[in-house]
């Protein structure tokens, strides 16, 4: 069994996979995160881990994976089955990188387009040849609507509801055609210009509001809710493979 841990700012995303198979997954706030490992290390019979953070991470947390057989830390001088472009690596996030490996290793040999619709909307491409090019990164939905109504003064914070309206006729409604509509638009228009650029692609979404766009888009698509917990786990096959 091969344990997957991805820890960002508030919650880690845990998953233990059996080859390709993921037969548990579990997300808790980050402050449970020692706990919970804990328990899967003794409740499953773990042989290898992989663990992704994008913000610090506790030295027991480490220390505990680290006495596997075999723990990968996943930083950008990690082997990992795809190349990329990107001309700073370091300053790649890991959990973009793992999603790449796992769009990769779902849609093989053809051009891939992701999007990961979390506190940022991340726009990743990889081409046919499996090469990582980069993409954009901008404010995901929720941060769109809170930043207006914290930087001004009489806008509420509005739920996340997408009005059937084109024009909208009072501020609610105004607030999420903008926020909410905007940013779908703009991954929209991003598509197309890739389309226009590279030819057909592959689309997949994931990320906590990627069912958001699945309805509102006439793109076929595909969404993959553990894209990252995938790719750190092909990733994790990959250094197994190869030692």
């Amino acid at each position: 069994m091969q344990l997957v841990a991805d820890i960002g700012n508030t919650r880690l995303k845990l998953a233990i996979f059996n080859l390709d198979e993921m037969i548990f997954h579990q997300v808790i706030e980050k402050e449970g995160a020692l706990s919970l490992l804990n328990t899967a290390l003794k409740t499953h019979h773990i042989s290898a881990a992989i663990l992704c953070n994008t913000s610090e991470v506790s030295d027991e947390i480490v220390s505990a994976l680290s006495a596997l057989p075999i723990f990968i830390h996943l930083d950008h001088n990690t082997p990992i089955p795809i190349k990329h472009e990107y001309a700073v690596p370091e300053t790649l996030g890991k959990d973009r990188l793992a999603a790449a490996v796992g769009a990769w290793k779902m849609i093989s040999g053809r051009s891939v387009l992701f999007f990961d619709m979390g506190t940022c909307i991340t726009m990743n491409f990889i081409n046919s040849e499996g090469r990582f090019l980069g993409g954009n990164i901008s404010p995901g939905i929720r941060m769109r609507l809170k930043a207006m109504h914290f930087f001004t003064d009489r806008l509420p914070l509005v739920p996340m509801e997408v009005p059937d309206e084109l024009i909208a006729k009072e501020t609610v409604k105004s607030i999420q055609n903008g926020g909410i509509k905007g940013a779908l638009r703009e991954i929209d228009s991003f598509i197309e210009e890739i389309r226009t650029e590279f030819g057909e692609i592959v689309i997949i979404l994931t990320g906590g509001d990627a069912n958001l766009f699945e309805s509102y888009t006439k793109n076929k698509i595909f969404v993959a809710p553990y894209l990252v917990l995938q790719g750190l786990n092909e990733i994790l096959n990959y250094n197994v493979n190869k030692n």
